[in-house]
């Protein structure tokens, strides 16, 4: 799953919604690119719970495409 994060901007961020999303699935697996704002996770969870997750990070995820 993708997803548009705009208002990530740093490694920081980065590490925040890593954190958030491997908090709920030790296994998901985050592939960040910061410039471009998308965070691509494999992950056994809902996508609405990923979202959720993030969003309580205190980011405002979308899903890409």
């Amino acid at each position: 799953m993708e997803f548009e994060i705009p208002d990530m901007s740093c490694g920081g961020c980065a590490n925040a919604i890593t954190r958030a999303v491997t908090s709920l699935d030790p296994a998901a697996k985050l592939d960040v690119d910061v410039p471009a704002k998308i965070v691509t996770v494999t992950s056994a969870l809902p996508t609405a719970r990923i979202i959720e997750a993030i969003a309580e990070a205190g980011f405002h995820p979308s899903l890409k495409g």
